[in-house]
């Protein structure tokens, strides 16, 4: 049964959707994230969903902001342009509105320096995002919040099972670090800088220009480097996450080596800074 529009209704509908979209986005990025090499991930794919939700609060307010700003005038609008043009109820309008109110945002993206492709995807993926909140906040129905609460909570979640169960039976393969050997430890290994770290068989190592990095440093920043002879071992673990690779060289400071890329061409890594913020140093095998 349709009632008369009530654009409070309207609000708290988008705000809703908008939400919805948000968690959709991060149910999906999180599944794709967890099929790609992930080395400042580190595989931490809990911590990784405690931070987002902690953020739930942000994003709603967020949304709040984006439907009293775009999606409330864009209803307004596309109501007004069809009792003008094309009826009282024209939804087709919506779209163009929503994009109509953000080309005065892309127009300032491309004075800021923005390239235009940037300005193209990010104009017409909000125009999406917003012009689908507006269009499930619009239609003047009794129970449409529940509706949209109900269905947009039970699209997320099937999203999570679904892509979940592909990851759990390798029907999408999850990302693993490769497992690694002493074997195929031994080589020299380069940063692309310079620096080099040459693993011998027989348990001796030796670095040449390798970065030292402080708690503030980026892995932009190598001041200091460390060369010299000294020795390695190899740590496995109960997963290839565990595994770490130590080498010990006299007079530096070097933190155990983590393992990532792909079987064929594994990389050893250590963060830089706060690892949370995911800069690492990276090594990869040159020969």
């Amino acid at each position: 049964m349709e009632t008369k529009r009530s654009y409070g209704r309207v609000l708290v509908a988008s705000t809703l959707v908008l939400c919805l979209e948000v968690l959709f986005a991060a149910v999906i990025g999180l599944l794709y994230a967890m099929t790609r090499e992930p080395p400042g991930f580190n595989g931490h794919y809990v911590e990784a969903v405690g931070s987002f939700l902690a953020l739930t609060g942000v994003f709603a307010v967020l949304g709040l902001v984006l439907s009293l700003a775009v999606v409330l005038p864009a209803v307004a609008l596309s109501d007004l342009l069809g009792r003008l043009v094309g009826g009282p109820d024209v939804w087709a309008w919506v779209p163009v509105v929503v994009g109509a109110l953000l080309a005065p945002l892309a127009g300032a993206a491309l004075a800021g320096g923005w390239t235009g492709s940037n300005v193209l995807w990010t104009w017409v993926i909000a125009t999406a995002v917003l012009s689908l909140a507006a269009l499930l906040g619009r239609p003047r129905r009794a129970g449409l919040l529940g509706l949209v609460a109900v269905r947009g909570t039970a699209l997320v979640v099937g999203a999570g099972l679904l892509g979940a169960f592909a990851l759990w039976t390798d029907i999408v393969p999850k990302y693993r670090p490769p497992a690694i050997t002493r074997a195929s430890v031994v080589g020299t290994w380069s940063d692309g800088r310079g620096g080099h770290l040459t693993f011998e068989a027989d348990g001796r190592v030796t670095a040449q220009g390798i970065g030292l990095f402080g708690p503030g440093d980026s892995s932009d920043d190598m001041a200091e480097t460390c060369s010299g002879p000294g020795v390695w071992t190899l740590r496995t673990g109960r997963t290839t996450w565990d595994q770490r690779v130590a080498a010990d060289v006299a007079g530096c400071s070097l933190p155990e080596w983590g393992v990532a890329g792909r079987a064929g061409r594994p990389e050893l890594y250590r963060y830089v800074g706060d690892p949370d913020a995911g800069d690492v140093y990276a090594l990869r095998k040159s020969r």
